[in-house]
Order: C-alpha cells, then sequence, then structure tokens
C-alpha cells in the first residue's frame, strides 16, 4: 500500500502543528492514563507499545524494550511518562511509518 504523496505531506504537515497534533496525542494520552493520575507508567506503557505493536504486526515488547523506551522518553527521569514525552513517541511512530508507506 502506498499514500500518494500529497496526502502523506499533509499528514507530516498535521504531525508536525502542535495545535492540530497536540490535542489528538492529548486524547491516546487521556485513554492510556487508566489511573487517571497525569502520567504513563511502566505497566501503562508496556500495554501501550503492546497495542502498537499489535497494529503494526510485531512481537509485543520484553521487559528490557520496555525500560528502554520508558528511559528514553522520559526526559525529566522521573519514571513515568507525561504528555509532552508522549508527544514524542507519537510523532516518531507517524512519521516513521508515513516515511515508508
Amino acid at each position: 500500500m502506498s499514500f500518494d504523496p500529497k496526502i502523506r505531506e499533509e499528514i507530516k504537515k498535521r504531525v508536525l502543528d502542535e495545535s492540530v497534533f497536540g490535542p489528538m496525542v492529548d486524547d491516546l494520552f487521556n485513554s492510556v492514563d487508566s489511573d487517571k493520575n497525569g502520567f504513563i507508567d511502566r505497566a501503562e506503557l508496556k500495554k501501550l507499545l503492546a497495542e502498537i505493536g499489535q497494529v503494526l504486526e510485531i512481537p509485543p515488547p520484553s521487559d528490557e524494550d520496555v525500560d528502554n523506551e520508558l528511559k528514553r522518553l522520559d526526559d525529566n527521569k522521573d519514571g513515568k511518562v507525561s504528555k509532552q514525552e508522549l508527544r514524542k513517541l507519537v510523532k516518531e511512530l507517524v512519521l516513521l511509518v508515513i516515511d515508508n508507506i
């Protein structure tokens, strides 16, 4: 499957526009933050990564994968993922996928 280059560029434009992309990630964040504490903890991140893997038809993440991703995303090193930190992950994934289809 291949997207028309114009569609691909429009998706990239929207991902890079915080006024469009931010609210979408906020909705995702709110659905993943099951305990509603304002952060995604390790267990919630593991579930999210497993769901993303399922969509992309890749194996679920190992505990080591989850730990590594948490360390990579956790800019302030508090052991959890904020909305802003989740934006980094989602933006990377969307751009990676769109560049490879």
